[in-house]
């Protein structure tokens, strides 16, 4: 039996893209996930420093992520 090769790569490469877009709704899952969890620890009181430590990011970065993720109070944030 001959195999289209075109058709082999085609197929094999539709599975790929299937798992490429899997792992990317992970990822995207496992990253709210773990902002949620650098906002609970800030507001159970760690520091920048010890939430850094554990998710190999900077003090610097941990705010920024901070900054970026939490809600403005006042609606300061919304865009529109």
């Amino acid at each position: 039996m001959v195999t289209d090769p075109i058709a082999a790569r085609d197929a094999e490469l539709a599975g790929v893209f299937e798992r490429l877009e899997q792992a990317a709704e992970q990822e995207a899952a496992w990253r709210d996930e773990k902002e949620s969890l650098v906002r609970q620890a800030k507001a159970l009181g760690a520091s920048h420093r010890a939430i850094g430590g554990r998710i190999e990011m900077s003090h610097t970065g941990v705010g920024k992520l901070i900054t970026r993720t939490t809600p403005a109070a006042d609606g300061s944030g919304d865009v529109g």
